[in-house]
């Protein structure tokens, strides 16, 4: 009882500080000096996480996805502009050697192996890393393998390495309490079913961010180990997984994660389906997280979807973050800058 008081009294913060707050405008476009790749040799247009290593000589090394690809891209960011590079191939036709067991999912449809789906990107120490969705195909309701793996991409002097691959996230979100009973369902607002689309490492936790479901106003992260999410073998995680509940509004869910040095996230929140609900950026303590506070909310885009977030830079209280959409050329990337006080 205590909680859902909590919960509905953050609900309701929440959404009187959308209403007094103005949408967050952009400091400046970030132009691709070229295109990343797309499907059959075209230009991106669905870009959906991204995530960049601190900068050196003021650029700033980049690793983004797009969830129609088997490959993830990296990508220079400076003075205004990205520069993609050669994709990185995460899997081909199968996953050989990928930790754990493939897991069975009981989505509506059986398919094959197909892209891996990525949808958020992260950075820690000397390790890029991208989930896939998660979640059953949105068209056909299919179980498509390929996009439930992690990925792990070890750096070697700024030089990456072959992707370790594992299969255990899904073994997390299986035992993760509320949200379980939601893996495997159909992607629709009726059935709500689970998707990640947002990811964060802070220490050894990994954060996934779900886009679904979305409960009563509250939106998921999933935490796990990293250390038992790669641990060689093919026995399950072992470890039970750490469900957090925050306020996001109606109908939202995660679009992207990016940590703040002091173990706080950015939490980007969009429609959890296909919803006519707002996008913008909350403030969250995982030590708290019935006390997460909007940023505010982004200007509408027509036909674009705010879908990758990452920090670049960050000073006190003043925050200078990427955000990069779906639904356009190449993310259509605009830098903003945020006030956390």
């Amino acid at each position: 009882m205590r909680l859902a008081i909590l919960s509905a009294l953050a609900l309701s913060l929440l959404a009187m500080n959308a209403a007094n707050a103005e949408p967050l405008k952009p400091e400046r476009k970030i132009e691709a000096t070229s295109d990343f790749a797309g499907k059959k040799r075209k230009a991106a247009t669905d870009i959906s996480g991204i995530a960049c290593r601190p900068p050196a000589g003021g650029e700033y090394r980049c690793l983004l996805v797009n969830d129609e690809s088997k490959a993830a891209q990296f990508a220079m960011v400076s003075q205004g502009a990205i520069k993609p590079e050669r994709p990185l191939p995460l899997i081909g036709d199968i996953a050989p050697g990928a930790r754990g067991r493939q897991p069975a999912i009981g989505c509506p449809q059986q398919g094959g192996f197909g892209e891996f789906d990525g949808e958020g990107v992260a950075y820690s120490g000397r390790h890029f890393y991208v989930v896939g969705s998660h979640g059953c195909s949105r068209r056909g309701g299919e179980y498509r393998p390929s996009s439930f793996l992690l990925a792990r991409i070890p750096l070697d002097n700024g030089q990456a390495g072959t992707p370790e691959l594992s299969w255990r996230v899904a073994d997390l979100l299986a035992a993760a309490g509320e949200v379980a009973p939601f893996l495997g369902k159909r992607l629709d607002t009726e059935t709500n079913g689970l998707n990640i689309e947002g990811l964060a490492v802070i220490g050894d936790r990994l954060w996934l961010g779900l886009r679904a479901p979305s409960l009563d106003g509250r939106a998921f992260l999933v935490g796990g180990d990293i250390a038992e999410l790669f641990k060689p073998g093919s026995e399950p995680a072992a470890s039970r997984p750490q469900l957090l509940a925050f306020p996001a509004g109606a109908q939202r869910g995660v679009r992207d994660l990016a940590p703040l040095a002091d173990g706080r996230l950015l939490v980007l929140v969009g429609p959890a389906q296909e919803q006519d609900a707002p996008y913008a950026i909350l403030l969250l303590d995982p030590a708290d997280p019935t006390a997460v506070r909007e940023l505010g909310e982004l200007r509408e885009r027509k036909n674009a979807k705010a879908e990758a977030l990452t920090v670049l830079a960050e000073e006190r209280d003043d925050l200078r973050v990427l955000v990069g959409y779906d639904g356009v050329k190449n993310g259509e990337f605009e830098e903003y800058r945020l006030k956390l006080r």
